[in-house]
């Protein structure tokens, strides 16, 4: 490794530990000021707002990510977001993950695992956009019970383990059946490997890493809505295991084109696309 990139490496590594560090502090401010100044304002808006203030806090983490050398981004497919409600589901390779999707859609709802409540950076953001925990996640299964905005789901439950078999949760398929709606996929990818399961925050990549996300066409569940609800559940589940698995047949964080490797590409991605 020569001496600059010996050097790039240490400035990212505090970077990195910077841009963390910063976020820690939001999520703990920006809660904490916003909460008081929602009540002021008439109730039937604080969900909006609270959830459009969490979006431009998470755009502007990445942002900042961005600009200190820690990583690009290369957003393909969003304007299949741009829509009041539908079901967004997700594989899950890295920490970050449901910042950039929240940071893409301004109106988002998340199911979220109800330990991150104990997280100090994270539950001010989840109690002030009034996320979904796993742990409530039942009342959702209520076709009555109409969830706002564009609901986005992890359906593997936790990051995913490179070079294992896809596993996934059946909760996002419940709601699917149970709520008569189709999905949006969404393939995300990160090269070089960083911020997975198996790797600490410290642990960077010898150059800045890249986010690929791709939003494709959705998912048409009509042919299970004949069966019964837990039948089709487990059947539409194994369906996207074998779909996600298919469109990153490896389960590992795997190279993408290498186009969008110039800065200035990747400094026009997020910026177009989001609001």
């Amino acid at each position: 490794m020569t001496l600059l990139a010996k050097l790039n490496y240490c400035w990212r590594l505090i970077a990195t530990a910077l841009s963390f560090l910063l976020f820690g502090i939001g999520g703990v401010v920006i809660p904490a000021v916003a909460t008081p100044v929602l009540y002021l304002i008439a109730r039937e808006k604080r969900p909006m707002l609270a959830r459009k203030l969490v979006h431009l806090s998470f755009k502007s983490f990445v942002y900042i990510m961005r600009g200190l050398g820690v990583l690009r981004w290369d957003i393909n497919g969003v304007e299949k977001l741009k829509r009041n409600q539908g079901l967004i589901l997700a594989n899950h390779p890295t920490l970050i993950d449901v910042v950039f999707l929240v940071a893409l859609i301004p109106n988002a709802n998340c199911l979220v695992k109800g330990r991150l409540l104990r997280n100090p950076a994270m539950r001010g953001f989840i109690s002030l956009a009034g996320y979904i925990t796993n742990s409530d996640s039942t009342s959702l299964l209520d076709p009555a019970n109409d969830f706002d905005g564009l609901l986005v789901v992890f359906p593997e439950g936790t990051r995913t383990t490179e070079g294992q078999p896809l596993k996934m949760q059946r909760g996002a398929a419940n709601i699917a059946i149970r709520k008569e709606m189709n999905i949006t996929p969404v393939m995300i990818q990160c090269n070089p490997a960083t911020l997975s399961k198996q790797h600490k925050w410290y642990h960077i990549p010898d150059r800045a890493f890249v986010i690929s996300i791709t939003v494709n066409d959705d998912i048409d569940i009509a042919e299970y809505l004949d069966e019964p609800a837990t039948l089709a559940a487990r059947h539409l589940t194994k369906h996207l295991e074998q779909y996600f698995s298919q469109e990153n047949p490896t389960h590992e964080h795997t190279a993408i084109n290498s186009g969008i490797e110039s800065p200035i590409d990747s400094s026009l991605g997020l910026g177009r696309y989001i609001n």
